[in-house]
């Protein structure tokens, strides 16, 4: 029904985590205020080392995020990990957020806080798919995983935009609003998921068929005892 295919749809919300994360970053290290709290008040460029570390550290947290989130969605459910990672990754941008003070201190925050972002991502990025593909109906799968691809071409278009808008700022705000605006995507993301039924597949996969059959009724807005239910849940058994 209607209702199952906008809670698919609403949970590929998740690709405009990691398509803003990987665009946004680029504009903030190109942006003057930030170079000069990284490198010093003469500096015009960030060194290279520098610059590829900022850059590419997120990717260091969202490989530990993705390796671990695997085994703790099994445990715990896909939903709850989604929802962590959300937290986690809200966490990583307060930290960025605070990035101020010595250049030490600064470039310290910055790196801290894209681990910690990067970390949140991997949970997120690696689970969401899972929990899509769990919940949707067949017949509209592929369609609405790739809605998690589309998703990440926004948040790419969504980061590119926001770094235009800030980069004539002459105060924190040139990268401080960049960094943020990633802070509504972990919340809209994490507070939905709240309203949201963990997978039928991991309610069966626990032994917890009742339930596994009361959430795919949910999902599909059929009668619990119907025949669709008892079709597909007999194909997740």
């Amino acid at each position: 029904n209607v209702a199952a295919y906008l809670l698919c749809a609403f949970a590929s919300f998740g690709g405009i985590f990691f398509g803003y994360d990987s665009g946004y970053i680029n504009g903030v290290t190109g942006s003057a205020i930030f170079k000069h709290l990284i490198e010093g008040p003469n500096a015009t460029a960030l060194t290279s080392s520098h610059n590829s570390l900022i850059t590419s550290i997120l990717s260091a947290g969202t490989f530990f995020g993705a390796l671990i989130a695997g085994d703790l969605a099994d445990k715990f459910g896909r939903r709850i990990i989604i929802i962590w990672g959300c937290v986690v990754y809200m966490a990583g941008v307060i930290i960025q957020a605070a990035t101020q003070g010595s250049k030490t201190t600064a470039l310290t925050l910055i790196v801290l806080g894209r681990i910690v972002a990067g970390i949140g991502v991997g949970f997120v990025s690696a689970i969401i798919i899972l929990y899509m593909s769990e919940i949707c109906p067949r017949k509209v799968r592929g369609a609405l995983v790739s809605c998690y691809q589309f998703c990440i071409t926004i948040g790419i278009l969504l980061a590119s935009c926001v770094t235009y808008a800030t980069e004539r700022r002459d105060d924190s705000g040139s990268y401080r609003i960049p960094i943020c605006i990633q802070f509504a995507w972990g919340l809209i993301l994490g507070i939905g998921l709240f309203f949201l039924p963990d997978s039928p597949r991991f309610y069966v996969k626990h032994g917890d068929i009742e339930k596994g059959r009361e959430v795919l009724a949910r999902l599909r807005g059929q009668p619990a005892d119907s025949e669709y239910i008892e079709l597909e849940l007999a194909e997740i058994v």
